[in-house]
């Protein structure tokens, strides 16, 4: 279900915003960088606005002198942004509610304002420094952070479309609708917006000219391959490091977020670099070469038709052929629902056969394609599998057809089966 869908309009030829999918976040981001190049009146002080956020809470972790005090509390207050559910963007793939950042986030990109403070009188002009010094912040929670502090134009630029189409909106809550560089504070409101039908709060829309699919630019792991290329002397002579070993990705990460903490002005020197680079072209939604929009759409098309296709709402049978000659079989209709890590199993071995990896036959759904959505949730699904295989083994389950449909409710969990066979 697609914001023009609810909303009965059309873009015309003067539109320039995305048509959301509004039941599942789409795997695009705001890009900071295509934001900042705008020279629209919305968005033409973007980065003045990012640059003064990041100030206000580095001069709050300033006043309390890096130690857990009043002001401190409100800089990670400040740091701790919500996912930005309004804009359906992301990888909260199933569903348009994500994890965003909590105070474990806020807490390292305060220390990280405290590390720059103490080493340089610089100010922070990009979300994406912070990829430097804290582990775990990749570009979907980058673009979470963004869409935050940006949210204000996000809200006026979505009023302006609804007002120029004659959308019904609502007077709907709104978290994080603004903040004051005064008082410290985000501030939430009631704004008149249109409302999703799935989460029941607003949509926010955004100029499609903002949007990427790009892997994130800036990494620990990269700011150390940068480093070991332009400043050899200073790690070698000043911080000792040992530039002959081999290191792994992770290892090679590590050594990039020690270098920020300890050299934040070689840090900046690698962001600025980065930054002159950034190549300004948005992700051709009309084109849609790598196909993340339109797969979101035919995912959820594809599941409606199944469930029709179902009498009763009964899964078909699903007979999987292993490369290997074992055989899995999906439990039958008569059996009623089955378990999470049955239906995962069914799902990844799906997926396995998209690739070639296995034989299915003419009775298998089509299941999920390998798509980056597909991808994203593989390495969970696997887990997952693994942790029910466990379980399996444990209580003696040879499959549907040999032991019965499986009441796991009555068994213990994957995880604290995974937990006791570690302890043994």
């Amino acid at each position: 279900m697609r914001f023009t869908q609810i909303s009965g309009i059309s873009p015309g030829s003067g539109d320039d915003w995305f048509d959301p999918v509004l039941t599942e976040d789409t795997p695009l981001y705001v890009d900071p960088f295509l934001v900042f190049e705008d020279q629209s009146p919305l968005f033409a002080d973007a980065h003045e606005t990012v640059v003064r956020f990041f100030a206000t809470c580095r001069d709050l972790v300033r006043l309390d002198n890096g130690r857990r005090g009043r002001n401190w509390d409100k800089a990670l207050r400040l740091l701790t942004f919500p996912e930005p559910k309004e804009f359906a963007l992301g990888l909260a793939m199933g569903s348009p509610n994500g994890s965003g950042t909590d105070e474990h986030y806020a807490e390292q990109m305060a220390n990280a304002l405290d590390a720059i403070s103490r080493a340089v009188e610089r100010r922070v002009a990009y979300v994406e420094m912070f990829a430097l010094f804290v582990p775990g912040l990749g570009v979907d929670r980058i673009s979470d952070i963004f869409c935050n502090i940006l949210k204000s134009q996000f809200i006026k630029y979505t009023q302006q479309v609804c007002e120029r189409h004659g959308v019904s909106t609502d007077m709907i809550s709104v978290r994080h609708a603004s903040w004051n560089a005064t008082t410290g504070r985000w501030s939430d409101a009631r704004l008149r917006l249109p409302r999703s039908p799935v989460t029941g709060g607003a949509v926010l829309l955004t100029p499609d000219r903002f949007l990427q699919d790009i892997p994130q630019r800036i990494t620990a792991s990269g700011f150390y391959r940068w480093a070991e290329t332009n400043r050899n002397a200073s790690l070698r002579d000043d911080l000792n490091y040992d530039l002959g070993k081999e290191l792994s990705q992770s290892e090679r990460a590590q050594r990039g977020r020690d270098l920020a903490t300890r050299r934040p002005d070689i840090a900046f020197d690698y962001v600025d670099e980065v930054a002159g680079q950034a190549d300004p072209s948005p992700y051709d939604v009309e084109e849609d070469p790598d196909l993340p929009v339109a797969s979101a759409v035919e995912r959820r098309a594809d599941q409606a038709a199944q469930r029709e296709d179902r009498p009763g709402g009964r899964r078909p049978n699903v007979v999987l052929a292993v490369r290997d000659g074992r055989r899995r079989h999906q439990p039958r209709a008569e059996h009623g629902s089955r378990s999470r890590g049955l239906q995962v199993l069914r799902r990844l071995e799906t997926a396995r056969a998209d690739r070639g990896q296995t034989d299915v036959e003419p009775e298998a759904p089509a299941g999920r394609r390998g798509t980056a959505a597909g991808v994203h949730e593989q390495r969970t699904d696997l887990r997952r599998v693994l942790r029910m295989r466990r379980l399996y083994r444990r209580r003696g389950l040879r499959g549907p057809q040999e032991a019965g449909p499986p009441d796991l409710r009555s068994l213990r969990s994957p995880v604290r089966v995974h937990r006791d066979a570690a302890l043994r």
